[in-house]
């Protein structure tokens, strides 16, 4: 698949263009002449074309290029700003009648269903593909595809809501972001294996603020009663008697894939029965399901504390926000 723009024809053909489009139909410039077919002059050798065929040869014989599946994109139709894209259902032809303005009569037949008209610069348009619609000559290839099909299906559907105080570029800036961060806790999950997470993750919550103590609770299996990590840290403000130290129980699962288990929530519950504590949390490093989080509201409501859960790509964005001293070297 390739996405192809064609330029602003001028003004006076704009309507033109516009309506051709409704119609599914995308036309070029510099077919002025019945001769300028440009499968009837690829055949022809260049000595033999007319100077008008010659210029009409260099300026338009790229749409030979232009095949079944391709987008194009026409710029500043139907006015300044706005872009109409559609994709191609058949390949180049050429109107051999003259048409009313007597020009663009090189044509694609675009699918009727894909045309979209919107404007540049809004929000579900990616910034690089926006940058991508501003006038680069009579034409030019967008090779963008990922972003370009993206902004096409966020068009469809509305996708993109850009807070009051963030940016377009910020958006989609954490919109990329996003697949990196499951990146990283599957990294985790590879470095750290079984016992060593929970270590880790001890170095972690150490870095967090008002954490006063950070215990690796446990030596073997059943003899940590539902917690692998106790935290204790300052809640409250920090005048006369309103700081006082909590309590948090940490299950620890290096899991892959999904997490559809409730085994931790039977083990933190365990640690809620033994040690009292003012708040849980579950971290594993697979992804949540429903199944899981249904359990963990259950327990939550039935014990009378809140239980928290750290899964999937936030263990990574916990990690690098709370141990950034730890994994940089700044």
């Amino acid at each position: 698949m390739a996405i192809w723009a064609f330029n602003l024809p001028g003004n006076q053909y704009v309507d033109f263009i516009s309506k051709s489009l409704k119609h599914g139909i995308s036309r070029f410039g510099w077919g002025y002449l019945d001769t300028v077919d440009i499968r009837t002059l690829a055949k022809k050798p260049l000595g033999e074309m007319s100077k008008d065929e010659l210029l009409t040869w260099r300026k338009a014989n790229f749409l030979k290029n232009i095949k079944k599946g391709d987008w194009i994109v026409h710029i500043n139709i139907p006015y300044w700003g706005t872009v109409t894209a559609g994709q191609v259902i058949e390949e180049y032809n050429f109107e051999k009648v003259d048409n009313e303005i007597s020009d663009f009569r090189h044509f694609f037949k675009l699918d009727l269903n894909t045309i979209i008209e919107f404007e540049r610069n809004n929000q579900n348009v990616h910034p690089l593909i926006s940058r991508k619609l501003k006038l680069r000559g009579k034409h030019w290839r967008i090779y963008t595809e990922n972003e370009f099909l993206e902004t096409i299906e966020n068009l469809k559907n509305g996708s993109v809501s850009i807070k009051e105080n963030s940016s377009k570029g910020l958006h989609y800036l954490k919109n990329e972001i996003l697949p990196f961060y499951q990146r990283i806790t599957e990294i985790i999950h590879n470095t750290h294996p079984e016992k060593k997470l929970e270590y880790f993750l001890a170095d972690i919550f150490e870095n967090i603020p008002n954490v006063t103590e950070v215990k690796v609770n446990g030596s073997g299996w059943g003899t940590d009663y539902g917690a692998d990590i106790i935290v204790r840290y300052n809640s409250g403000l920090e005048i006369l008697d309103l700081n006082k130290e909590e309590t948090l129980v940490v299950q620890v699962k290096s899991y892959e894939g999904e997490h559809w288990s409730t085994l931790a929530v039977t083990q933190i519950k365990t640690a809620i029965e033994t040690f009292e504590p003012d708040a849980a949390m579950i971290i594993t490093t697979a992804k949540s399901t429903e199944n899981l989080t249904k359990e963990i509201d259950r327990v939550s409501s039935e014990k009378g504390i809140p239980i928290s859960l750290i899964s999937g790509e936030n263990v990574a964005k916990f990690v690098l926000k709370y141990g950034r001293d730890l994994l940089f070297d700044i």
